[in-house]
């Protein structure tokens, strides 16, 4: 029986499927626990880095973590009646922890 190779393209050839189906990389595994370790030591200080950060620093934190839990606008319908003909300005406020709005 001839050993089936890869050809020159550096496929597989006829008769060998290759990795089998759901083994895992080395390397990802490796990867994996070296990221699991630093997000294990990065979670114990997580509440008192969150309350050193500036407001501007914690908004675009919660923005760039809206990504994973929400759509991007982009992939979003949204529509805006408005009983003006065009919306000018939008204005957002930052309220800091123990502040109350009036």
């Amino acid at each position: 029986m001839k050993e089936a190779g890869r050809n020159t393209k550096g496929q597989f050839g006829p008769g060998n499927p290759g990795k089998p189906k759901g083994s895992k990389n080395k390397v990802t595994s490796e990867q994996k626990e070296r990221i699991e370790k630093v997000l294990a030591m990065l979670d114990e200080t997580l509440d008192e880095d969150l309350l050193k950060m500036k407001s501007k620093e914690r908004v675009d934190l919660w923005a760039a973590l809206q990504e994973y839990i929400r759509p991007k606008l982009q992939r979003t319908q949204v529509e805006v009646e408005s009983a003006e003909e065009q919306v000018t300005k939008i204005t957002f406020e930052v309220v800091g922890p123990g502040k109350k709005e009036e």
